[in-house]
């Protein structure tokens, strides 16, 4: 297999994509996530080896062309790279040497995760650039009378504010690998903890000084979630100021709030 082939099965200098080349597929990575998906193809029948080996070779490429690498990618290959060295080690029993350890469970939930997250990044890029498409008028009076002073967010609003700290954060050139796991769930934990303290918080204390992309995303959606079962308000201080988290629970009745389960949430 040649270098190009690695990356493009087709031979093209332009298109980086990864290509995924095993026994039972043959193709671009985002494809074999949609047969997976689509139980076509079984996730637990995949090789490590195969999959690390093609995966480490990718990324030396990428170096090479001096190409950006994504820090998710590296993440992936990371692990896999652990598994197949904790698959490796000797277990006191006497195997095939043609036997191939299959994907543990805890790594297969980790490639979902990282495919859900790749999935939203993708969607509020699109809906960040249909926001771009809008035009307000320039004649909004700065007058608002004192019941105004905090309007409602919109969903667009609320996106671009994300949008904006996703693109903004340097968290995508760390170079540190970070194995912890960012839950909705955990977030919106978080969230309550502060809204404990105070009727309603500033957006960005929602983050960390350096936040990761799957701290951001998982932020959102704990929001999305908390606004839907009617624990917060999103508003905003007048046009184009700060937008702010506002409780809209009562500290006597939170015992009785059930937080919500991120495996229940529908991210399709």
């Amino acid at each position: 297999m040649t270098e190009n082939e690695i990356i493009n099965p087709e031979g093209s200098e332009k298109d980086n994509s990864y290509i995924v080349h095993i026994e039972k597929y043959d193709g671009p990575l985002d494809i074999l996530w949609e047969l997976i998906k689509k139980s076509k193809i079984d996730i637990t029948e995949i090789s490590i080896s195969q999959i690390t080996e093609q995966y480490i070779a990718f990324l030396k490429l990428m170096e090479d062309m001096d190409v950006k690498i994504a820090s998710d990618f590296i993440l992936m290959a990371s692990e896999l790279l652990y598994y197949k060295s904790r698959a490796l080690l000797p277990t006191g029993e006497v195997e095939d040497e043609y036997f191939t350890q299959p994907l543990p469970p805890e790594l297969i939930q980790k490639l979902l995760e990282y495919k859900k997250y790749q999935k939203m990044s993708d969607e509020f890029k699109e809906m960040y650039e249909l926001q771009n498409n809008v035009y307000i008028r320039n004649n909004i009076t700065e007058d608002l009378g004192e019941e105004e002073l905090y309007l409602e967010v919109s969903l667009y609003e609320l996106l671009k504010a994300f949008s904006t700290v996703l693109n903004s954060t340097v968290v995508a050139e760390v170079r540190e690998i970070v194995f912890d796991e960012i839950l909705v769930s955990d977030r919106i934990e978080f969230i309550t903890e502060l809204l404990k303290e105070n009727d309603s918080i500033v957006f960005n204390q929602l983050f960390s000084q350096k936040p990761t992309k799957g701290e951001i995303i998982a932020s959102f959606l704990a929001v999305l979630e908390m606004s839907k079962t009617a624990m917060i308000k999103i508003q905003q201080h007048r046009v184009f100021g700060d937008i702010r988290i506002v409780r809209n629970f009562s500290l006597e009745s939170l015992d009785s709030v059930t937080v919500v389960d991120e495996n229940s949430v529908d991210y399709k």
